[in-house]
């Protein structure tokens, strides 16, 4: 028997760069379809069945799930009280997350084969719900103030999905080590630093040190350093929090060691870098 899909190959939407939006059981679309952007779905209540690519999947509360482009799917036998949240993300702003989470993290592989929905903890999607209910009305107070917070999100569910996968690492690299840097990529952790460091990893300073020489070819400083700076570098292009604050919220309470890092990563001073971003010119005309 053929299946007849439909298929979204425009942008719907008023925002430049995604939606989030509540579905109740009343509004659940039961016809298979694919679209040309990505698609978030955090179940919040109920319980139903999900077809992707043809393939069946029970889902209930606490299963997430990230639909790719062309990836054929829709929801069926949804219990009365099914709902779910759904953040729709342009391929451009996907495209700015991927960018900022580089190839070393396995992202792309990672998008390259089909994605399970994973099932997160009671209070893990509690939490998520709360950003989920801030976005959906975040677009009203100001359109650029939803797609910063909307890639925030969406980099922060990625790095999720990482923790819940077997990663693609080169075979060299120990599995426990890919899963101590996906979860170092958390603010709360790459603020805390090494202490966050040795605790997730319950190794001794001594011997991750020696693995990571090894394996990354640098130093657990170092690679904090390095996560503190990537996720500086965003602040400053898409907030106008001071560089003041920017340097707390990355983990560093020394503005002065702050600047002399940055300006060691990316050869310019972090106002030097906001200013350079502001401006419509190639890298290498600066």
């Amino acid at each position: 028997m053929k299946i007849e899909y439909y298929s979204e190959n425009t942008w719907l939407f008023s925002g430049d760069d995604g939606i989030c939006t509540k579905i109740p059981f009343s509004n659940m679309d039961a016809r298979f379809h694919k679209h040309n952007y990505y698609e978030f779905f955090l179940v919040c209540s109920g319980s139903a069945t999900h077809y992707i690519n043809f393939k069946e999947k029970s889902i209930s509360t606490g299963a997430l799930a990230l639909i790719r482009p062309d990836d054929v799917h829709c929801f069926r036998k949804g219990t009365k009280n099914f709902s779910f949240y759904n953040l729709l993300v342009s391929k451009s702003a996907m495209d700015t997350c991927l960018a900022f989470l580089g190839n070393q993290s396995g992202i792309y592989q990672m998008l390259e084969t089909e994605i399970a929905p994973v099932q997160l903890q009671q209070g893990e999607t509690t939490s998520l719900i709360k950003t989920l209910e801030h976005l959906t009305v975040a677009h009203e107070l100001s359109m650029n103030y939803f797609n910063t917070q909307l890639k925030i999100t969406v980099i922060n569910l990625l790095a999720d999905f990482f923790l819940e996968r077997v990663l693609h690492l080169p075979s060299e690299i120990p599995n426990w080590l890919g899963l101590v840097v996906l979860e170092m990529q958390k603010p709360q952790n790459y603020q805390e630093g090494l202490t966050a460091l040795y605790r997730i990893s319950r190794k001794s300073p001594e011997y991750l040190c020696r693995i990571f020489k090894k394996h990354l070819n640098k130093t657990p400083t170092e690679f904090i350093n390095e996560i503190r700076i990537d996720n500086a570098k965003f602040a400053l292009e898409y907030t106008n929090h001071a560089i003041v604050e920017i340097s707390e919220d990355v983990g560093y309470e020394n503005l002065s060691h702050f600047y002399h890092l940055f300006k060691e990563k990316t050869g310019m001073s972090p106002k030097a870098f906001r200013e350079y971003l502001s401006q419509d010119i190639p890298m290498e005309e600066v």
